[in-house]
């Protein structure tokens, strides 16, 4: 317990979470500045004066910071001085206004539908050569049905604006109205919105219309999950190669290219897919089924000397990256030599691989002194993890104040730390240091493998929490047996970041439990991803 005690007090004091405003103010603007104002102002020990001389301070002023100043200042919206005047002429001056100050008013829907029918005709007749888009839309809420008005006129910025301010409309398209819509800048967020939601289901048919030469990337992708969900699988492998023609990076057409083989089982399209030497469970799975190795992997093998650079400092690591992310090849490659050493070594292969454009695999094992004693299987998921979320970094903080290697929220830190494993004098910032973090990883694992049993679904959890991984799994259409399960299912994961971490997670898992000799199949994996009830 002494020495619990001791490290307990040395990593307060070598954090020093207590920093003062005036210390804080001296500091670059950056998310590490950001979270110690926000937990200053969590503690009560702002004033209104302290949160209206931090406006030029703050590097994001969103989520869980801008609540908690807004509890001590309100903080007023901002409006664009050229446009403020606009917003003096309400629903019955609004005729009166200029050009300028009526485009800007009918910006919002809200106060389209609030004009009478009347107003809404004048505006729209005086709008009709200038704001062709404006007028439609004013005349459309002059209809018993604006959707329907829009999709008459095939106004494709009317209808994204209209389906947006009100989600509950659904209607069949017309194969020239659709092909119109699947070009525009909306469409993306659109399709993938309806078909992983599985909403709006004659919209949704209707999309089975579209010519898969209008759809790019992503939206052809989707069109081809919608395409398999309604068991139309040649229409599925033709937006799949459209997808896999137009995706720019490596890792997404190889995505689509295991669709494409998925579908039609050419011996060809699986030969490709394994030829891709990035890492990603699709060509993983096709290099197994054709029994070849796995893709290069770099681990660097940095020299034992020290640097002077803090690891525990969070605004050192702040300004650094920074300075990595501006830099190019030339510079990236003279600075990784300042952090060749075992100390600094995941900021070295961070750097290695922007300099190296990502088209290495490096897949690195830091402080594993924390870890050896677990088994290979719990080493590998806690690896995998801390790659995806941190790269290893100790001090990393995200845009929500996750904190540290295994990018804790504070409210879990704080839970495990004071309740479950109650450690004297814990903070959440305790979070930055390796052992810690490890350590309440290993612990929040245990739960979760009590309740799921599959590394994909803990990753799922481990991202999203385990009450959206347990809806999921309580979905009669969701890791059920079915033809093309459960990598169907994979790509409807409600939660886009979940969807796209819980990939990469499991990528990095097989390849650490390679790397700790004790290989495993990731088909066995996708084989018990079948949820029974």
């Amino acid at each position: 317990m002494r020495k619990i005690l001791f490290l307990s007090f040395f990593t307060l004091s070598l954090f020093g979470y207590e920093y003062s405003l005036d210390t804080l103010k001296k500091q670059e603007n950056s998310l590490a500045k950001d979270y110690y104002i926000y937990r200053l102002a969590e503690k009560h020990s702002l004033n209104v004066k302290d949160v209206r001389s931090l406006r030029a301070h703050i590097f994001h002023y969103a989520g869980k910071l801008k609540t908690e100043l807004s509890k001590i200042a309100a903080v007023k919206p901002y409006v664009d001085p050229k446009t403020a005047v606009c917003f003096n002429y309400n629903k019955q001056s609004i005729i009166d206004a200029n050009l300028t100050c009526q485009s800007e008013r009918l910006k919002s829907l809200l106060f389209i539908s609030s004009l009478t029918p009347q107003t809404r005709n004048i505006l729209a007749k005086k709008l009709s050569t200038t704001r062709a888009d404006l007028s439609t839309l004013l005349l459309a809420f002059n209809t018993p049905n604006p959707m329907a008005y829009v999709m008459q006129k095939e106004d494709t910025n009317s209808f994204f604006r209209l389906y947006n301010y009100s989600k509950k409309m659904d209607a069949d398209l017309s194969i020239r109205f659709l092909n119109k819509l699947a070009s525009h800048p909306s469409f993306k967020t659109f399709a993938q919105n309806i078909i992983i939601k599985k909403e709006n289901p004659k919209i949704r048919h209707s999309l089975l219309q579209i010519k898969p030469i209008s759809a790019n990337e992503d939206s052809a992708f989707y069109l081809g999950i919608n395409a398999l969900i309604y068991q139309n699988e040649n229409l599925a492998y033709e937006f799949f190669k459209r997808a896999y023609e137009t995706f720019g990076t490596q890792e997404n057409k190889d995505n689509a290219l295991f669709w494409m083989w998925l579908i039609k089982k050419e011996p060809a399209l699986l030969e490709n897919l394994a030829k891709s030497e990035g890492i990603n469970i699709y060509n993983l799975y096709a290099k197994e089924l054709l029994n070849k190795p796995l893709p290069k992997i770099t681990t660097p093998n940095p020299s034992k000397e020290k640097t002077s650079f803090n690891m525990q400092d969070p605004f050192a690591w702040q300004k650094l990256f920074k300075e990595i992310k501006n830099s190019d090849e030339a510079k990236l490659l003279k600075l990784a030599e300042q952090f060749n050493s075992k100390e600094t070594l995941p900021i070295y292969t961070i750097i290695l691989e922007r300099a190296h454009k990502f088209k290495k695999n490096y897949f690195i094992m830091p402080y594993y002194e924390h870890i050896k004693n677990y088994d290979t299987q719990r080493q590998a998921l806690i690896l995998a993890i801390a790659r995806q979320e941190s790269r290893f970094i100790p001090t990393a903080i995200s845009t929500s104040y996750a904190l540290g290697i295994m990018q804790f929220m504070p409210f879990l830190a704080n839970h495990i730390g004071k309740k479950e494993l109650k450690i004297p004098n814990f903070d959440q910032d305790f979070m930055f240091e390796p052992k810690y973090a490890y350590e309440f990883a290993n612990y929040h694992l245990d739960y979760l493998e009590k309740r799921l049993n599959s590394v994909l679904f803990i990753a799922y959890a481990y991202n999203g929490g385990i009450g959206f991984t347990n809806k999921m799994l309580a979905r009669e259409d969701m890791f059920k047996a079915g033809k093309f399960e459960p990598f169907l299912s994979m790509e409807l994961v409600p939660y886009q970041e979940s969807r796209i971490y819980g990939k990469k997670v499991l990528a990095n898992y097989i390849v650490y439990r390679h790397l700790l000799n004790d290989n495993t199949k990731i088909s066995n994996i996708f084989h018990n991803l079948i949820q029974n009830k």
